[in-house]
């Protein structure tokens, strides 16, 4: 039997193979660390963050060369086809390096519009508009720099793997052919293959959690390398969408509802017994507002809304409600994706890790819905996107939801066709036709959830015909931006204000029983400059003006999953059951909580922290063992959601 004595040819290949790809990852991580990341890490985090990055380095090259290893097995079965096998062997490392080249590319750009490597919505074009994101990415990105990219990547691989491999193959066929020297091979391959399928020479094998090695949140994001990073994806993405399993913030669920509800959710049989509220009316005695409008803006941020960047001019109209009405100025997304927060906001379920929208538990309209809760008020409930009926199931997900009337891009008449883009119409001509809908309407109530699209790739549209001139920066404040952003861009998000304000102006002048509540779906990614704080990258706006709304009033911190309660505060009877998972942000419960969950965020009245790194905060610094108490009761509270939007509503 010649199988040992193939292995010194076999196995050599494989070891160079797994250093030359482990190369290739480190090369790339180079890249990006120099050219995508932007920021200037601490020497010593610089070290750890590299150490690590090592080892995942070397376990994803370890698994994609493994072909190498088969075909030498595959000898033993088929001796007379050594030559053969040792020519499919280098093709298959060649190949690895290939696919290792093209994600890097990939991943590459990935990087400068995330700021992380591919995470579990890479994946997201599955499920969104594909024609859409196809498009955008035509029009929008450099694609023709990252073809050119890949193209060479691929060229200089393949002219230096071939023959270098050919020849250690070569040096390694001239040993001399001895079972001992052939065995001896074998056992240190063997030896080399354990830590490198392990990642490393340590008691256990390297996993995900190993990649927070550091206190800042986009050097962790660099340690891991994008064939690992993808490999998360794809998992993630499966439990996500399809299996419903259980995500790791639920643990025993009795006791983390008694972590929160104390004595009461001993006695309890249900999770909605945990979450029934009384409303408080903020104004009693006085009538509640006939239309309420809660827009959801597109990729909206806060940063904007701060005094630094008042000289821009990007949301005077939002400034405007805030200095008219209320403010919560810690406020967070529930989620970090456009319909994982819709979703959301439309069931009244957090944030769960799931994209309600597509699990079963999403096709029915649960007692936390918006709609369900006005409609039981008696209002009629309309949902307006300014895209189309298909994406992400959209349409169909609003009256799952229990919304009566659904008006989309499509069905609006005084747009002309050359406007209509991949993503639907402009801001302006889906509220002009909501405000005709609105004068329509008489005195009936109505609850209209509008969510915008015009701040969102490609920033394509023709501004100035809109009467929106280009952005200018003053003296002082291109101290501020370093132009990596174009202002084409951000006029985008001027253009989405003005559009509101507008919009505001004109109902609340004919209807003056309105109220407004403007939030952002997510943060948007794109800020002044490389190194925005941990708030303006994370906190959208929540505004509230109009019908029964002060002046000036300042709310505690809060996310998406207080909005249903803040607005039944100003639109429900006194004493009106519902269920939620958040609080009015005008009780006093809401003034004494600790914390609640948003993207990526814990919340808390000093400011918030990225969720599994306190260190990196904003506001209040807090101490570790106080961070680890608020992120035991943001995991429980989304234990309790989840368990009831997957399993029912028994505890």
């Amino acid at each position: 039997m010649k199988f040992p004595q193939h292995a010194p040819r076999f196995l050599s290949l494989w070891l160079f193979s797994v250093f030359c790809v482990m190369l290739l990852l480190a090369l790339g991580r180079l890249a990006l660390w120099i050219f995508a990341a932007e920021a200037g890490f601490p020497p010593e985090e610089t070290a750890r963050a590299w150490s690590v990055a090592l080892r995942f380095d070397m376990m994803a090259a370890a698994y994609l060369c493994t072909p190498v290893l088969l075909c030498w097995g595959a000898t033993a079965a088929f001796p007379r086809r050594r030559r053969a096998l040792l020519k499919a062997a280098r093709i298959a490392a060649l190949c690895a390096g290939v696919l290792v080249v093209l994600l890097e590319v990939a991943d590459f750009g990935f990087f400068l519009e995330y700021g992380d490597q591919f995470n579990v919505w890479v994946l997201g074009m599955a499920n969104d508009d594909a024609r859409a994101v196809i498009g955008t990415i035509l029009r929008d990105y450099a694609w023709e720099r990252y073809l050119l990219a890949a193209a060479a990547g691929t060229l200089a691989w393949t002219l230096f793997f071939l023959p270098a491999s050919r020849r250690v193959v070569k040096i390694a066929a001239a040993l001399p052919r001895s079972r001992g020297i052939s065995l001896a091979f074998f056992f240190a391959a063997l030896a080399c293959a354990v830590v490198f399928y392990r990642g490393g020479a340590h008691r256990r094998p390297l996993r995900l959690r190993d990649a927070a090695v550091c206190a800042t949140e986009k050097l962790n994001n660099l340690v891991l390398n994008p064939v690992y990073a993808l490999k998360t994806a794809l998992v993630d993405r499966w439990k996500i969408s399809n299996q419903g399993a259980a995500p790791y913030f639920v643990g025993d669920v009795p006791a983390q509802a008694k972590l929160l509800f104390g004595k009461k959710a001993e006695n309890a049989q249900t999770i909605s017994e945990l979450f029934m509220t009384k409303n408080e009316r903020l104004n009693p005695g006085t009538p509640p507002p006939k239309r309420v409008f809660l827009f959801v803006m597109e990729s909206y941020d806060r940063w904007p809304m701060l005094e630094k960047y008042a000289g821009l001019g990007l949301c005077d109209a939002l400034r405007a409600l805030e200095k008219n009405g209320a403010s919560s100025p810690n406020f967070v997304s529930g989620a970090d994706g456009t319909m994982l927060s819709l979703s959301a906001i439309l069931s009244g379920i957090p944030d769960i890790e799931a994209a309600q929208n597509y699990r079963p538990g999403g096709e029915k309209a649960f007692p936390t819905a918006l709609a369900e809760i006005f409609g039981r008020l008696g209002y009629k409930t309309r949902f307006a996107y300014c895209g189309y009926g298909f994406w992400q199931h959209v349409e169909n997900y609003a009256r799952e939801q229990g919304f009566d009337e659904v008006v989309l891009g499509g069905d609006v008449p005084d747009c002309p066709k050359k406007y209509k883009g991949e993503w639907g119409v402009p801001d302006h001509f889906l509220f002009s036709h909501l405000e005709k809908l609105a004068d329509a309407d008489g005195d009936a109530p109505v609850f209209t959830l509008v969510l915008s699209a015009s701040y969102h790739p490609p920033y394509d549209l023709p501004l100035e015909e809109f009467g929106c001139p280009p952005l200018r920066v003053s003296a002082e404040l291109e101290k501020i931006f370093d132009g990596k952003t174009p202002l084409n861009t951000f006029a985008h998000f001027r253009y989405a204000d003005r559009a509101l304000g507008k919009f505001v102006a004109d109902v609340s002048r004919k209807h003056p029983d309105t109220l407004f509540a403007v939030t952002g779906d997510h943060f948007s990614r794109r800020f002044p400059n490389a190194n925005p704080t941990a708030a303006e990258r994370t906190q959208v706006p929540f505004v509230l003006a109009g019908k029964g709304v002060s002046a000036g009033t300042a709310l505690p911190f809060g996310t998406h999953a207080d909005i249903a309660p803040t607005l039944l505060s100003l639109c429900a009877p006194e004493g009106f059951e519902y269920m939620t998972f958040g609080v009015s942000l005008f009780s006093e419960k809401a003034r004494e909580r600790r914390c609640a969950y948003g993207a990526r965020a814990v919340v808390h009245e000093g400011g918030l922290f990225i969720y599994g790194t306190p260190q990196e905060s904003c506001g209040k610094k807090i101490p570790p063992e106080e961070a680890e108490a608020m992120k035991a009761e943001t995991d429980a509270l989304r234990a309790l959601a989840w368990t009831y939007f997957e399993k029912g509503d028994a505890l």
